[in-house]
């Protein structure tokens, strides 16, 4: 929900001089700038001017607002749908340009909907608007800064700005704090649309540092870079330092000095560091590391350097320019370390499922529960030989050793669990592809069966060697034991026999 439950006051002035260099929406982006993404869904009016002006980047000008016409019975309303879904701080209603043609008082409304999602004549969505400002008095050519006294904890795609009943609001501004869905893969984590912020820059005197990690490309002035004084020295440096979206393995870094001839820096350089800080300036434990050395920069030209090489994860990124100048655009693609312990999580889970299976078809019983038992225990017995039947003969299929299949379960486990840590001295694996489901198969199927039937399927298809032909058996040999025991005493008796008889022919 939003802060219309809240007994107790909602909002608060952060500048009411209208001068102060910073305050407390200082450090958000503004979610409804057309820098952003920003657009402009459905309006009630735009009698006497555009509600697309609402969302522009720079400063408002003489007649540079949105304007309805007079005497509204109701009241008018414009919906917008934000550059990047997120939380929201605070809000800017900046009326300067007008002095008299203002609005009366001004509310503003939020939800969570799709892109796509369309405004019917009287500015309702299909979920609820939930109210985020209630109705506030505003007066001409001022602005109004109004910070929530506590950020929203849910997260909005649309804002709608009544007007109570009619007039004009020159420029309106969405403090927050940008919410994305993650993407796999390779992403830019320092562009403001996944959730970078440039946290603090030596000089943005001529240009904003915010610039810097916008979408796109502009040719508005006041979005088109980062740009820094004039210094007219050659040992001199400007920095900015981007707080990443995420922590992640860079892969490659873009600076793009597109459209400046002649106002880009000499060079430019990349150190990037791992902080749980917002500002690693303030980490007395932090270290930079330089990862892409001094480039020299070109006029109107998109540079890419390779840092693949790096084998820790970073948080924050910082840009170096030699000696000053502009810059358009920064970018650092990488992938998450999120995204790369989730998929070690699902391979691990997937080794544990083949495990598993494993024993149940007859593997389970063959792996001891550790070297140390093993040894303790003695040497195991060797597994007996199994007959397998192929057609009409049989062939003896010798079973692994015990020790063989816990050794290769080890090792097979212990590759498949490895995790990246955090600004570890060794860059893990990169994740393999997602394997299809038929894959998968094909491959458990190979594991399951190759050791048990790799022999049999050996001797099938390895020539067998000739041998020698063998004795053929007498009959005797081949009589059982119990047959052979009593020929032995049939003959015994006849031996008998004779020796009398020849004994009564002596006589």
């Amino acid at each position: 929900m939003g802060n219309s439950q809240s007994s107790l006051p909602i909002y608060y002035n952060a500048d009411p001089s209208n001068d102060a260099p910073s305050h407390s929406l200082s450090g958000f982006l503004d979610l409804a700038s057309s820098a952003m993404g920003a657009s402009v869904v459905r309006a009630s009016d735009e009698r006497f001017g555009a509600a697309e002006n609402l969302i522009k980047a720079g400063a408002p000008l003489k007649s540079d607002a949105w304007v309805t016409r007079r005497h509204n019975p109701t009241a008018d309303w414009a919906v917008i749908r934000l550059g990047s879904t997120g939380t929201i701080s605070g809000f800017d209603i900046d009326t300067r340009g007008l002095d008299g043609d203002q609005a009366a008082a001004v509310s503003i409304q939020g939800c969570l909907t799709t892109e796509d999602a369309k405004v019917d004549d009287d500015g309702d969505m299909p979920v609820a608007w939930e109210e985020l400002l209630p109705k506030v008095e505003v007066s001409g050519n001022s602005r109004h800064q109004l910070a929530l006294w506590t950020p929203t904890s849910a997260i909005y795609s649309h804002v709608r700005i009544t007007l109570h009943p009619d007039g004009g609001v020159a420029r309106l501004r969405v403090y927050g704090t940008v919410v994305a869905e993650a993407t796999e893969g390779e992403c830019d984590l320092a562009c403001a649309t996944t959730g970078a912020r440039v946290i603090a820059a030596s000089n943005d005197r001529l240009g904003s540092k915010d610039n810097l990690i916008l979408p796109g490309r502009s040719t508005d002035p006041s979005t088109q870079g980062w740009k820094t004084r004039r210094t007219h020295s050659t040992d001199h440096s400007d920095w900015a330092i981007v707080r990443l979206a995420e922590p992640g393995f860079l892969t490659r870094i873009a600076i793009d000095t597109r459209p400046y001839d002649g106002d880009q820096p000499v060079a430019a350089s990349v150190q990037a560091c791992y902080s749980e800080l917002a500002n690693p300036e303030r980490d007395s434990e932090c270290f930079w590391y330089q990862i892409a050395p001094r480039t020299e920069l070109n006029a109107n030209k998109l540079h890419e350097l390779d840092v693949t090489l790096n084998d820790v994860p970073f948080s924050h990124i910082k840009l170096v320019v030699h000696p000053d100048g502009a810059i358009a655009r920064l970018r650092a693609y990488g992938q998450r370390v999120q995204e790369i312990e989730v998929e070690a999580a699902r391979e691990e889970a997937e080794a544990k499922a083949e495990a598993v299976l494993a024993a149940e078809i007859g593997f389970g019983d063959s792996t001891p529960a550790s070297s140390t038992d093993a040894e303790d225990a003695g040497a195991a017995a060797e597994p007996q030989a199994e007959v397998v039947t192929a057609g009409a003969v049989e062939f003896v299929v010798k079973p692994r050793k015990s020790e063989d299949l816990a050794s290769a379960h080890r090792v097979k486990k212990s590759k498949r669990t490895e995790k990246p840590q955090l600004m570890s001295p060794g860059r893990p694996k990169k994740v393999k592809p997602k394997r299809s489901s038929e894959d998968s198969n094909e491959i458990l199927a190979a594991d399951q069966f190759s050791s048990r039937a790799g022999e049999l399927i050996q001797s099938l298809t390895s020539p067998v060697p000739q041998r020698k032909r063998a004795r053929t058996r007498s009959r005797a040999e081949d009589d059982t034991d119990e047959g052979s025991v009593h020929a032995a005493e049939g003959k015994s008796k006849r031996t008998s026999r004779k020796s009398k008889s020849r004994n009564k022919a002596d006589a």
